[in-house]
C-alpha cells in the first residue's frame, strides 16, 4: 500500500492526487467497455425493503431540489427512485442496471420522462466526468473469491499494475468499487448514501476504504445494523452517508442497531451518537460493544499465547473424492473431519480418512486415481479450475500436502456450539479446523478457552452467514481474547485444571458441561472483577450471550 493509502491525510494536497488516481483508474480500465457481456450468476443481489429505502432517502431529502442530479448505479426493481416522495420526485434521475431481467414494463415506463435517464449496462461504462449532487445505492455484494470471470470479473474492475493505484487491496469485494467510482461522480458537497454489509468495519480491506473516505470527503454517518439491515439476507449492514468536502475535519455519528425492527420504531436512533473523529475512526474497534472490557490487561489475544502459529488444518484436493468414512484404500490416514461426530471435549479417536499419497501408490488407487480425474475432467467448465490446471500441467494433483495439529482445535463454523476441543494426542485435523497449540497449563486453559468470556469474544469477532450460522476468518481468530493465565492467582489455576479435567469428558450436548462452564465462568468473573475493580454480574454475561446464540 503507499504512503497515500495508508495514512491519515494531512494536507489538501493528498486529497487531489488520491482523486486523480482514481480517476485514472477507471479511465484506463473501464473504457471501450461498451460491450453487452454474458451475464454472470453471481450478480451480488440482494434487495433493499421499502422500510430501509425510506430511511436512506431521509437522509438527503432535504438537500433535493427541482434541478438536482440523482444516481443509482444499481437500480435492482427501482426500489429507491420509485419511493422518492412526490414533491421532490421531479428532478434529474439517471438508473443503471446490468441485470436485464430486471428491467419490466413499469420501470420501462417509469423512466420514460424527459428528465428520467436508464441505461442497461455496466455502471462502470458511465464515463466519470459526468457528475451527480446526490447517489443513492445499494451495490452488489460479491466477494474477490468470485471476481475471477463474468460481468464482475477483476479483468474489468482492477487496473493493471503499471498505473499508482494499483494498492487496492486483493481481497476487496466489489461493493468497495463501486463506492470509489460513485465518489468520483459526485459534485463538490454531494451526497453519497449507501447500504454495505459491515464487513468493511473490521477487514483489511475496509481499512482501506476508511482511509479513503477521510482522503475524498467526510462519512457524516454509519448507521450499523449489527443482526441484519435486509428481508431476506441475515448478515450485518451498514448505512453510510459520505459528503464529497475536501480539508473536512468533522467527526463521524456511528449509531448501533439491531435490524429493520429498530428502524420501523426508530427505537435505535434515541440514544444519542458515538463521536469519532478521524484518528478515532481509522482505531475504533466496532466489535468492541461488550459489557466486558476485552481491552484489559487480564486478556491477551490469542496468537500471543501459542506456541505454534494458529493455522488450518489439512485441505483435500476434493472432499467428496478425498475424504471417507470408512479406510477402503491402504494409504487412507485418519483425519478428525466431522464436528458432530466428536462427543465430548476431548478427541478419543479419528472420525474420518483422508487419502494423503506419497511416491508409493497400490494398484487399487491408481485405479480409483484415474476414475477421479476423469470426473474432474468431465465436471462443469466452472467446477475444480485448479485441480483442472494441475492435471494439464501433469503435476501430482492427487498430493494432499498434511499439516501438523495442535492440542486444541476449533471449527470455525459457529452455531450453538462454539467448542474448543482437547487434542492431546495431536490427531490430524481438516480444514474446517483451526489448530492451535498451547503447552502450559492445557486443562486450565482448556477451561479458559471454553468459558463464556472466550466465546463472547469469538461471536464479537464472527459473522453472521444468515440460518444462524457464524463464521470467525483465521485473522480474525487470532485476536480473539483470551485471559492470561499469568494475571490469575495459583489457586484459581488449580481450580480451572479441575474443572478442565470434568469438561474434557463430559457430553458436549448435555446439560452436564454447562453446569461445569458455569462454574469455569464463576470463578473467570470474580478474577475479571478484582483485576478490573468491577462489578459485571453473571447474568450481564450470560445474556450479552443470548444476542449471539438462542
Amino acid at each position: 500500500m503507499t504512503d497515500t493509502i495508508s495514512k491519515p491525510y494531512k494536507v489538501d494536497d493528498l486529497v487531489q492526487s488520491f482523486e486523480e488516481q482514481l480517476e485514472l483508474f477507471f479511465s484506463k480500465n473501464f473504457e471501450s467497455k461498451s460491450k453487452t457481456p454474458e451475464l454472470d450468476e453471481n450478480l451480488g443481489q440482494v434487495f433493499t425493503s421499502p422500510v430501509l429505502a425510506k430511511f436512506m432517502i431521509s437522509l438527503f431529502k432535504e438537500k433535493i431540489q427541482s434541478n438536482s442530479k440523482i444516481l443509482d448505479p444499481c437500480i435492482g426493481p427501482n426500489t429507491f427512485f420509485k419511493l422518492l416522495p412526490i414533491e421532490v420526485s421531479n428532478c434529474f434521475l439517471k438508473g443503471i442496471e446490468i441485470d436485464k431481467s430486471l428491467i419490466n414494463d413499469e420501470i420501462e415506463k417509469f423512466y420514460n420522462n424527459s428528465k428520467r435517464t436508464l441505461i442497461k449496462g455496466s455502471f462502470f461504462d458511465l464515463d466519470s466526468k459526468e457528475k451527480f449532487d446526490l447517489i443513492i445505492q445499494n451495490p452488489p455484494y460479491v466477494r474477490q473469491e468470485l471476481l475471477a470471470n463474468g460481468v464482475n470479473s477483476k479483468s474489468n474492475i482492477k487496473n493493471d499494475l503499471s498505473i499508482n493505484y494499483s494498492s487496492i487491496p486483493s481481497q476487496s469485494n466489489l461493493y468497495i468499487y463501486f463506492l470509489l467510482k460513485s465518489i468520483l461522480h459526485l459534485n463538490d458537497n454531494g451526497i453519497m448514501v449507501a447500504v454495505i454489509y459491515d464487513s468493511w468495519l473490521y477487514s483489511s480491506f475496509g481499512k482501506f476504504l476508511k482511509n479513503s473516505f477521510l482522503k475524498l470527503g467526510h462519512l457524516e454517518s454509519i448507521y450499523h445494523f449489527k443482526k441484519s439491515a435486509f428481508d431476506n439476507a441475515d448478515v450485518g449492514a451498514t448505512v453510510i452517508k459520505f459528503i464529497k468536502k475536501k480539508n473536512n475535519r468533522k467527526s463521524t455519528s456511528y449509531y448501533s442497531l439491531n435490524d429493520l425492527n429498530d428502524l420501523k420504531t426508530y427505537n435505535g436512533l434515541k440514544d444519542k451518537p458515538l463521536k469519532l473523529d478521524s484518528k478515532e475512526f481509522l482505531a475504533y474497534s466496532f466489535n468492541n460493544t461488550s459489557v466486558i472490557n476485552f481491552k484489559s490487561n487480564l486478556f491477551k489475544p490469542l496468537k500471543s499465547i501459542v506456541s505454534k502459529s494458529i493455522q488450518r488444518g489439512t485441505s483435500a484436493i476434493v472432499n467428496n473424492y478425498f475424504i471417507f468414512s470408512e479406510k477402503i484404500y491402504p494409504e487412507l490416514k485418519p483425519i478428525v473431519k466431522n464436528i458432530s461426530k466428536i462427543k465430548t471435549y476431548k478427541i478419543a479417536e479419528d472420525n474420518s480418512y483422508i487419502l494423503a499419497l506419497n511416491n508409493s501408490i497400490s494398484d487399487k488407487t491408481k485405479q480409483y486415481l484415474n476414475s477421479v480425474k476423469n470426473n474432474i475432467l468431465n465436471a462443469p467448465e466452472d467446477k475444480y479450475k485448479a485441480v483442472k490446471q494441475d492435471i494439464a500441467q501433469n503435476k501430482k494433483w492427487y498430493q494432499v500436502k498434511i499439516k501438523s495439529s495442535g492440542n486444541f482445535i476449533f471449527n470455525y463454523y459457529l452455531r450453538n456450539n462454539i467448542d474448543f476441543i482437547y487434542n492431546p494426542n495431536k490427531h490430524l485435523s481438516s480444514d474446517n479446523f483451526y489448530s492451535v497449540n498451547i503447552e502450559q497449563s492445557e486443562l486450565a486453559y482448556l477451561a479458559i478457552l471454553n468459558s463464556s468470556f472466550t466465546r463472547l469474544n469469538i461471536l464479537n469477532n464472527s459473522r453472521s452467514q444468515g440460518n444462524g450460522l457464524r463464521k470467525i476468518q483465521l485473522y480474525e481468530f487470532k485476536e480473539v481474547k483470551v485471559i492470561d493465565i499469568k494475571n490469575i492467582s495459583s489457586e484459581t489455576i488449580k481450580e480451572l485444571e479441575g474443572l478442565g479435567k470434568s469438561l474434557m469428558t463430559s457430553n458436549r450436548y448435555d446439560n452436564q458441561q454447562n453446569e461445569i462452564i458455569k462454574q469455569i465462568d464463576s470463578i473467570l468473573l470474580n478474577e475479571y472483577n478484582n483485576y478490573n475493580n468491577s462489578s459485571i454480574g453473571i447474568d450481564e454475561l450470560i445474556n450479552e450471550l443470548k444476542e449471539y446464540i438462542k
